[in-house]
C-alpha cells in the first residue's frame, strides 16, 4: 500500500490532510484518486489507513479507517558516518533507515574523498533528509530518523553520551564486534556506530576516538567498502540487540 507523510498539524479525529507537496505526489506522481486506499504516518510512530475522499494538488483528505502507534524496541541505534560521494551517501542513508537506525550523524573526516562546506552542507542535509523520508515510505518505517547537520569528527567523538559507542576500525586493537556485544550489559540505552571513509579513519582520529571512550571493533579479516560496512554493522547490532 502506498504511504504518505502527514505532519502533526494535519491529523484530525477521523481525517488526515496531506500537505501540498505530498498531495501533488499522491495525485500526480502516484496517480491516486478518490476512493483509493492509502497509508499515512507522522514519522513519530503514528500510522493510519484510509480512503481518499477528496483532494487537489494542494490538499488531499483521507478518511481514516484504522490507526496504530509503534514504538522502537530495544536500544536506540545511532550511525555516525563519514560523508561519502553523491549516490553512495544516499544509498547509505536509505539502507540505514531500512535497518531501523534512529539517528544519522554525517561526519567530516580527514580522509574524506569529498570536500563540503557552508551552503553545500546545508543543501546536502536537506537532500539526505528527503532520502530518509523516501526510504521510510518505501519500507514501512513509521519512525523517521533524524539526519543531523554534518560535524567535524573530533566534535562527534568528544560529545559523550550515556550509551555505548563503537568505532569500525582496521586498527590492530580492534576487537571482533561479536565479542564486544557479548560483554554489553543486559540493558543498553543506546549504541552508536562510527564508520569512516574509504581508507579508514586517520591514526590521529582513531587515537582521539579511543581516548574518548569509543571502542574499536573489527568486522572481520576483509576490508569492506563503506556502504557494505554500514549494512553489516547495523544488521549485526539490530539482530543482536533488538
Amino acid at each position: 500500500m502506498d504511504r504518505f507523510f502527514v505532519a502533526e498539524g494535519g491529523w484530525g479525529r477521523s481525517r488526515a490532510l496531506l500537505n501540498p507537496e505530498e498531495s501533488h505526489h499522491c495525485l500526480r506522481v502516484m496517480r491516486k484518486s478518490p476512493g483509493d486506499e492509502i497509508e499515512v504516518f507522522d514519522g513519530a510512530g503514528r500510522w493510519a489507513r484510509g480512503a481518499i475522499t477528496e483532494g487537489n494538488e494542494r490538499e488531499v483528505t483521507v478518511l481514516l479507517e484504522k490507526e496504530g502507534k509503534v514504538q522502537r524496541k530495544g536500544p536506540s541505534l545511532f550511525l555516525a558516518i563519514a560523508v561519502t560521494k553523491g549516490k553512495v551517501m544516499d544509498l547509505i542513508i536509505q539502507k540505514a533507515v531500512e535497518l531501523g537506525v534512529d539517528r544519522i550523524q554525517p561526519l567530516l573526516t580527514e580522509n574524506m574523498a569529498v570536500r563540503l562546506s557552508g551552503k553545500n552542507l546545508e543543501g546536502k542535509q536537506e537532500k539526505w533528509s528527503r532520502v530518509a523520508m523516501a526510504a521510510c515510505k518505501q519500507c514501512g518505517q513509521n519512525l523517521v530518523p533524524e539526519v543531523c547537520p554534518a560535524v567535524a569528527f573530533e566534535d562527534a567523538v568528544e560529545s559523550r553520551g550515556e550509551g555505548v559507542r563503537f568505532l569500525a576500525s582496521l586498527d590492530d586493537r580492534a576487537r571482533p564486534l561479536r565479542s564486544e556485544i557479548e560483554e554489553l550489559p543486559v540493558k543498553v540505552g543506546s549504541v552508536e556506530l562510527f564508520i569512516g571513509p574509504e581508507g579508514d579513519f586517520s591514526p590521529p582520529e582513531t587515537e582521539r576516538a579511543i581516548g574518548s571512550g569509543v571502542r574499536p571493533v573489527s568486522f572481520g579479516s576483509l576490508v569492506l567498502r563503506v556502504e557494505t560496512a554500514v549494512i553489516y554493522g547495523l544488521s549485526v547490532l539490530g539482530y543482536e540487540l533488538r
